[in-house]
Order: C-alpha cells, then sequence, then structure tokens
C-alpha cells in the first residue's frame, strides 16, 4: 500500500515516541539510583561485587571483632549479603555506590563504623576503621546514561514535531489508526531492545569489570514487567492494525467520492 506523506511523518513520529519510551524505562531501571532493598538485593546477587565488598568490609573489620577475615567472610556471605534483611542494611551503601558507577557523582564509597556495626551484626565494629569500597565510574555506564538521557528528549521532540506536520496535513483516520498500532509495537520493541537487550548483553561486552554487572542485573529485576508490557502493546498494535487496514479496504472499494464525502474520511 503506497502511503501518503502524513502517514510518513506519523510513522516517524510513532518510530520517534517508541525509541524515546524505551529509553526512559532504561533510564527508570537501570540508571536511577535508589535506596530500595529489591535494587541492593539485585545488585548485591551479583557474585563480583558481592565479593568485592565482603572482602574489604572483613579485612577492615575482623581485628576489632577479634576474629580472622576468612571468618567474618564467610558469615557476611551466608548471612548478611545473601539475605533480605542484609541487602535492606547495605541499600543506603548500593545507593551511593550506584551513583558514583554510573558517573553522578565522584564522591568515595566509604562504609562508615555505624554502617558496620549493622552490617556485621556486632557493636565492636564501631572501633573498627571506614572501609572504602573501591568503586570505580565506569566509563560505559555514564557513556550510556548520558547518550540515551539526550536520546530520549530528543526523539520525544523529533516525534512531536513530526506528529504536529502529520496531523497538519490532515491525514485519513485509517492512517491516525495504523499510527498508534505503529507507536504500540515501536514502544515494545524499544523496551524489549534498549530497556533490557542492551544494558543485558551489549554494555557487559563493552567493560567487563565488576561493578557493570549492575546494569543487566537491575535490567533483569525489571524484565518480567516490560516482557507483560510488550506483549500487551504488541497485541494492541495487531488489533489497530487490523482495523486499519479494514478501514483502507473500505475506502478503496467507495473508490473516487466527492470531495466533500473524501474531506469527512480524513482527521
Amino acid at each position: 500500500m503506497q502511503r501518503t506523506v502524513a502517514s510518513i511523518l506519523l510513522l516517524v513520529s510513532s518510530v520517534a515516541f517508541g525509541v524515546s519510551a524505551g529509553c526512559w524505562w532504561l533510564q527508570r531501571t537501570v540508571f536511577t539510583p535508589d535506596n530500595s532493598p529489591s535494587i541492593a538485593a539485585a545488585i548485591l546477587d551479583q557474585s563480583e561485587i558481592r565479593l568485592e565488598i565482603i572482602t574489604v568490609v572483613s579485612a577492615r573489620t575482623a581485628g576489632a571483632l577479634g576474629t580472622t577475615p576468612d571468618t567474618l567472610a564467610n558469615f557476611l556471605d551466608s548471612e548478611v549479603l545473601s539475605k533480605r534483611a542484609g541487602a535492606a542494611e547495605l541499600a543506603p551503601f548500593i545507593e551511593r555506590a550506584h551513583l558514583r558507577a554510573i558517573g553522578s557523582n565522584d564522591d568515595l564509597v566509604v562504609i562508615v563504623p555505624s554502617e558496620l556495626v549493622n552490617i556485621v551484626r556486632n557493636e565492636k565494629a564501631y572501633d573498627a576503621p571506614s572501609a572504602t569500597i573501591p568503586v570505580p565510574v565506569i566509563g560505559t555506564l555514564k557513556t550510556a546514561r548520558t547518550s540515551t538521557g539526550w536520546a530520549m528528549i530528543i526523539s520525544a521532540a523529533l516525534g512531536a514535531l513530526a506528529l504536529i506536520f502529520g496531523l497538519i496535513l490532515r491525514p485519513y483516520r485509517s492512517e491516525i489508526i495504523q499510527a498508534l498500532a505503529e507507536l504500540l509495537v515501536a514502544t515494545a520493541g524499544s523496551l524489549i531492545i534498549i530497556g533490557w537487550a542492551i544494558p543485558t548483553f551489549v554494555i557487559p561486552a563493552i567493560d567487563a569489570s565488576s561493578w557493570t554487572s549492575l546494569a543487566p542485573a537491575l535490567a533483569g529485576r525489571a524484565f518480567p514487567v516490560a516482557l507483560v508490557s510488550a506483549i500487551i502493546l504488541t497485541v494492541g498494535s495487531g488489533a489497530l492494525f487490523v482495523t486499519a487496514i479494514n478501514g483502507n479496504r473500505r475506502r478503496q472499494w467507495n473508490g473516487p467520492s466527492a470531495s466533500g464525502r473524501r474531506r469527512s474520511q480524513r482527521w
């Protein structure tokens, strides 16, 4: 089927808005640090990150507790960091580490004695020195956060402009319905590709450092919601496509019509 200029502009608008939605989802799920226990648990589930935290905390705290670093490390791994309650205790620290890893700030990630007490479950940790976790600023995460933030804004602006010009050209109602279908399928694809596939496969392939693994961890945490949303959007898109096709067929079967009748079929 040959497309009109209006329908092409509406297609551009739909794709642009879909890309913007995918970038927003990525920003919301991967690049928005929070002290939520569920976010902390997802990040601590990454073995390399958990091991790095355990190694530093046990080395700095074992002396004050009168135990060995290995004994304390085993306790932290089995009884604290792997538990939901332990993730809740570490949530404020994980938020600070998350902010640094994605380049939102350059502050060192330090666990002070009062926090160590809650982590090791022993008040003797008040006498331990602060533990500084060597969390680097991950250039790949910082670049991804910045670029997707700008892509979200630019694609939304492009989509709005294309939509305005497309509506000015007065598309047929069936073309508007088709554009809505294209918007839904573009959004569904962006949620999966931009919101899940890129942080899960692309970012770790570029940078294999331990703290980079927070990206696939957080994307995986939100994947069920993204998948269900994508399925619902795809089903809705299919229904709208059928409606648009039926509208086009009726318009073609009617053949040439008076100018007033043609105008009545447009938006």
